[in-house]
């Protein structure tokens, strides 16, 4: 599901290089803010609930039989109640409470961190591949098709990563991607001067930080208890707004790390 995210970044470079020059920047601004508040409405509209939240919610066999039917309608419509494996209810005041108890404090707090610094790595290529390319000389065409391979290359490896993260330990999965990510975002760093190789290093890393990140929602999901799940997994996304001003001022020594300078 999550491909959807990484699709769509991926297409708003392509966008955005045909509308910019017909219509000004202008244009991305009003579709970016018009689509989602039109997408908002259908999604509260026509959005249903998971049946897991219904069951513990005791919201009534006849919804949950509603949600369920398009999946399996011939074992739904014989069934005359439903029930649902769930860990023990955290007893507190607030969501808030729940996801920062005693038992999930400390996973909540790796959990934001984790996706956190992977927006680091996602905001700072980003930000910094318009001059990446630029040294290296590539053109305003070439330079779009690069941006976009970045994002492109989650899409790809989101859904290896899944499949990955069901047969094998999806902690052990999650960790070797982003410990790819590091690897091959230094490599980009140096390859300026090779147009060719940036565009496959910026593939792979876009492959291997973004399929990090659109995993981690279903681990969060997996980690927490359906009262603390809707809160608690959004929580990763919220990092979102603080990992652009982390990374925003940070000059062009500062890719030290990258090799491309030799101090910070």
């Amino acid at each position: 599901m999550f491909c959807g995210f990484n699709l769509g970044m991926a297409g708003g470079g392509f966008i955005s290089a045909k509308l910019i020059p017909a219509f000004g920047w202008h244009s991305l601004l009003l579709i970016g803010g018009v689509l989602p508040l039109i997408l908002a409405l259908v999604l509260v509209l026509w959005l249903p609930e998971s049946a897991r939240y219904l069951v513990v919610r005791n919201r009534g066999t006849d919804k949950v039989r509603k949600t369920l039917a398009p999946i399996a309608p011939a074992i739904v419509g014989e069934a005359g109640s439903f029930s649902v494996p769930e860990q023990k209810t955290v007893k507190a005041r607030n969501v808030f409470a729940v996801i920062f108890s005693g038992t999930y404090s400390v996973g909540t707090l790796l959990l934001w961190l984790t996706y956190f610094m992977g927006l680091v790595i996602v905001y700072l290529l980003t930000s910094w591949l318009p001059t990446l390319m630029r040294d290296s000389g590539a053109s305003m065409e070439q330079a779009a098709f690069i941006g976009a391979l970045f994002q492109f290359g989650g899409v790809l490896s989101a859904v290896a990563v899944g499949w990955a993260m069901d047969r094998f330990n999806p902690h052990k999965v999650i960790g070797c991607f982003y410990l790819l990510a590091g690897v091959f975002a230094y490599a980009v760093g140096q390859s300026l001067g090779n147009i060719t190789l940036l565009a496959t290093l910026v593939l792979i890393a876009g492959m291997c930080v973004n399929g990090a990140q659109s995993a981690m929602p279903s681990l969060a999901a997996r980690f927490y208890p359906t009262q603390g799940r809707a809160t608690g997994s959004p929580g990763c996304l919220a990092s979102a707004v603080s990992a652009p001003f982390s990374v925003r001022g940070w000059g062009r020594p500062c890719w030290a790390w990258a090799g491309t300078s030799n101090k910070c």
